[in-house]
């Protein structure tokens, strides 16, 4: 049967149709050619052209920007002519006029302040607007030679002779020589009383509707000239009548206003600014600066609200597109509409040539071609291995690029433009990028999606699925598990019955009504009820366990019929045991402490004895070579005495004895100890550098113990540092605290850490065994945090830094620590 099923499959064109190189060459042609139907599809989606309108004249961009046009036109009339003097001075308040100026900054409308006052400045149209009231006109205009019609009505025929497509609005009239385009549309608006007055117009969409204007008695003014939303302008700050509860942007207004102490914490929004208060039963309502009212009304449902109807008769608006600048925006139009016909059938072509290679590759992805194999889908060794999940991830990730890419286009544009300034190289290298972008992406989505066509076939979608094979893990281990074996070990009847009970009560619960669903939710209240007390005592757990966090004893209980009892048991437990722990480090510590001072104490005597006799064989009249065990005796034995003292101080330092904390000079302290060791530093032949950038630093230290550790971080320098380098000893104020730094370059290489050094009896040059017993750094560490400072080792290389850190104390507090002290 298999060998009938594929006999077509043995001719030659199925062989090449099928054959891997055939695959791989249509593969690669299907990404190339998906990246420039994507470019194609965003170059044609991006368009400027209206695929609607072969003239810019009827094109959506040419009516935006009259609409726009119109707006600026009538609002400029109304907002600002109209309450312009002779001169040109604007007579109401600067609110008003500062929202005028927003109004245009905000739209991008180009103006210019001049001595007589604004000018509109407009590239793509010639303009005329006035106002005429009480006989005297104002107005504004690009036109030239505008100044030799004397009157309103001269300037207007002479420009209708002169201009084609324009609109004029004349005595609340909107006339215009172009064609009607046939649609009407309407506009609705208000005047005067929001609530009562709603006008509507109908208008042909090429041309414009009348509007109109109107104030309120709070300072409101409003403009429709066939915007959506009314622009609006206030002749007052509306931010100073918060304190007056009067939100005029929203046409509010808020009454008695509610302290922070009336409104309680739990709340919930209701209907935009209106917040109904759980903890004292009430609505209240927050303005936007964070006030909260007991009340709130609309402005026109005030009594003493009053608007009033602008009279806009007199205004005049005359524009029309400018020769040159219409012929050059056609130009452009035409040149974009011409963009987009091309991209639309590069669109068409790849389309389809891209819908004939999915579907081949789609029909003979892992198609097996090896003739003597029964198997007729087959995936590689390697693919089959990829869980499924990988390939959708691929998918869904290939498909938000593309969108994501097509999206951010304009921002992608101006990135290309920025990199390359000719325009062509520009243009080329964005559109080959593109491609290479899309058919990257394309890649590795129709790739993985040809994976995952490729498991359908070979019926392993599910078996190769990552969460499948982890289902089967965990089952697995279910499976050794001991309740695995007790639930099949029950009885035939057993199962079967938990299993009918389970579904049973599936079909219950979705099934029941009336009656039964009343006792049913019974039960289910006696449950919830339950399990409520269950949480409340899992809250008192949950406080437990914050008690064994902060080391605190639990005074809570838990009942012993909860379902956490257990826990709780358990929990007690453990905080018991940690409190043994740590009083048990607590006092092992203390022995430690002890036993160090102790054995230091018990060995300064029979070290003072040996010391004494030392001195007394030293005086006796001895061969040379006697006398030279002397010699050696007198050196270790001062070494051990040495040693004894320091693992003594380090102790009581550890433990906080001996430790007298007064204010001190650090600075003053450290050009002590550097003055006490002048001999020793001359004696070295080392070159000290010293930088001290701070005059004085107060502390709260021992002196003694701060004066050790200068000591012995310069000998340690002297000590160890290579001959011919210098030693650096910096001061310096960071923050709050004043650091004395010491670096120098080791003389052996730095072969241990700074955890290392730091340790009791470590030294850095193993290989002497002269000199200092290890204690050096360990001392300056303990001191220094018995201080209240901050010690710390760097190393870099054969580098070596020691840093000692100190809290600097303000005066104040300095005397305060003075005042306890004494």
């Amino acid at each position: 049967m298999a060998t009938k099923s594929r006999k077509f499959e043995q001719a030659e064109w199925f062989k090449i149709f099928s054959a891997k190189k055939t695959r791989i060459i249509a593969f690669i042609l299907a990404c190339v050619i998906a990246g420039g139907f994507c470019l194609s599809l965003v170059l044609y989606a991006n368009s400027h052209a209206d695929s609607s309108s072969k003239s810019y004249l009827k094109s959506e961009s040419y009516k935006l920007a009259s609409n726009e046009m119109y707006e600026e036109l009538c609002v400029t009339a109304s907002a600002y002519l109209r309450y312009v003097d002779e001169d040109r001075n604007y007579t109401q308040p600067r609110h008003l006029f500062n929202d005028y100026l927003n109004y245009l900054d905000y739209n991008r409308y180009k103006y210019k302040k001049t001595e007589d006052g604004i000018r509109l400045v407009d590239s793509q149209f010639d303009y005329y607007v006035g106002i005429t009231q009480n006989g005297e006109t104002r107005y504004l205009s690009n036109i030239k030679d505008i100044e030799n019609y004397d009157s309103e009505t001269d300037k207007i025929k002479a420009f209708k002779s002169s201009h084609k497509n324009y609109i004029l609005r004349r005595d609340n009239e909107v006339m215009s020589d172009r064609t009607s385009s046939g649609q009407i549309v309407d506009y609705y608006y208000n005047t005067a009383e929001y609530q009562d007055n709603v006008t509507e117009e109908f208008y042909a969409d090429n041309l414009m509707p009348v509007g109109g204007s109107y104030y309120d008695n709070y300072g409101r003014y409003f403009y429709n000239y066939g915007n959506y939303d009314p622009i609006a302008f206030y002749n007052v700050d509306s931010r100073y009548n918060v304190i007056k509860g009067l939100d005029l942007k929203n046409g509010l207004k808020y009454s008695d206003r509610l302290e922070d102490e009336e409104i309680g914490e739990n709340y919930y929004i209701d209907d935009g600014n209106e917040y109904y208060d759980y903890d004292n039963g009430r609505y209240y309502y927050e303005d936007d600066y964070g006030n909260a009212w007991a009340k709130c009304e609309n402005l026109y449902d005030l009594p003493d609200y009053k608007a009033t109807d602008n009279d806009d008769s007199g205004i005049t608006v005359f524009f029309a597109p400018k020769a040159e600048k219409l012929t050059a925006m056609e130009k452009e139009y035409t040149e974009a509409l011409n963009d987009m016909y091309r991209a639309k059938l590069f669109v068409i072509v790849f389309g389809v040539i891209e819908f004939i290679l999915v579907c081949y590759l789609l029909l003979i992805c892992a198609y097996n071609a090896e003739p003597e194999s029964v198997e007729r889908w087959k995936q590689g060794n390697f693919l089959k291995k990829v869980p499924t999940e990988v390939y959708l991830i691929l998918m869904v990730l290939a498909i938000t690029f593309a969108f994501v890419f097509g999206a951010c286009w304009n921002y992608y544009v101006s990135i290309t433009k920025n990199i390359f300034d000719n325009a062509l190289a520009n243009s080329v290298f964005r559109n080959i990028l593109a491609v290479a972008l899309f058919a990257l992406a394309y890649f590795a989505g129709f790739g993985s999606f040809m994976e995952f066509v490729g498991k359908i076939k070979t019926r392993s979608i599910f078996k190769e699925s990552l969460i499948c094979r982890s289902c089967k893990f965990l089952w697995r281990k279910y499976k050794e598990t001991s309740l695995y074996h007790y639930f099949h070990g029950l009885p035939l009847g057993v199962k079967l019955t938990l299993k009918f009970i389970l579904i049973f009560v599936g079909i219950f619960v979705v099934m029941s009504s009336g009656l039964t669903m009343l006792i049913l939710l019974a039960v289910e209240i006696v449950l919830c009820i339950s399990m409520l007390r269950d949480f409340s005592q899992l809250s008192k757990l949950s406080k437990q366990i914050d008690s064994l966090g902060e080391e605190k004893p639990y005074e809570g209980k838990i009942r012993k019929t909860s379902a956490v009892y257990a826990e709780y048991e358990k929990l007690n437990s453990v905080q018991d045991k940690v409190r043994e722990s740590v009083e048990q480090q607590i006092q092992s510590e203390r022995l430690k402490i002890e036993l160090v001072t102790n054995v230091s104490h018990d060995l300064k005597t029979p070290l003072t004895s040996i010391i004494s006799y030392i001195d007394l064989l030293k005086k006796m009249d001895l061969d040379e070579e006697a006398s030279s065990y002397v010699k050696i005796l007198d050196k270790k034995a001062q070494k051990l005495k040495g040693i004894v003292s320091d693992v003594f101080s380090i102790a009581k330092a550890t433990s906080g004895v001996d430790v007298n904390l007064t204010k001190l000079d650090f600075v003053m302290l450290l050009n002590q100890c550097i003055a006490d060791a002048e001999d020793k530093i001359a004696d070295s032949g080392k070159i000290v550098k010293i930088n001290i950038n701070a005059d004085s630093a107060m502390v709260m230290g021992d002196g003694d113990k701060l004066y050790r550790v200068f000591q012995n971080i310069v000998d340690n320098a002297l000590n160890y540092s290579m001959d011919g380098t210098r030693i650096f000893l910096d001061v310096y104020k960071k923050a709050d605290r004043i650091v004395f730094a010491e670096k120098n370059i080791s003389a052996t290489p730095i072969n241990f850490t700074e955890e290392e050094i730091l340790e009791r009896f470590v030294r850095g040059d193993k290989s002497r065994t002269d000199g200092g017993s290890g204690l050096g750094l360990s001392i300056s560490k303990s001191f220094t945090e018995a201080c209240g400072g901050i010690f710390n080792i760097e190393i870099d290389g054969d580098m070596f830094k020691a840093i000692v850190e100190m809290p600097i104390i303000q005066e104040d507090t300095a005397e305060k620590t003075d005042d306890k002290t004494e």
